[in-house]
């Protein structure tokens, strides 16, 4: 009996990322609330927002959506 794709848990981190290795991030209280606004705004999490943006920074092209 085969399971249905909704019955299963939705995987949050893209292929070949190491969630088990989480890095800490220190912001401002304006910058956290920046963060949230965007993550709410694109219906991500807020690792993912902080995620695209250093892939941004870095200027790797995996962070175009």
């Amino acid at each position: 009996m085969s399971t249905s794709t909704a019955n299963q848990p939705r995987k949050r981190v893209p292929n070949g990322v190491d969630s088990a290795r989480p890095i800490a991030l220190r912001l401002k209280p304006s910058e956290l609330e920046l963060v949230k606004q965007r993550a709410q705004k694109e219906h991500r999490s807020m690792a993912s927002v902080c995620r695209l943006a250093v892939l941004r920074g870095l200027g790797n092209d995996e962070a175009t959506p």
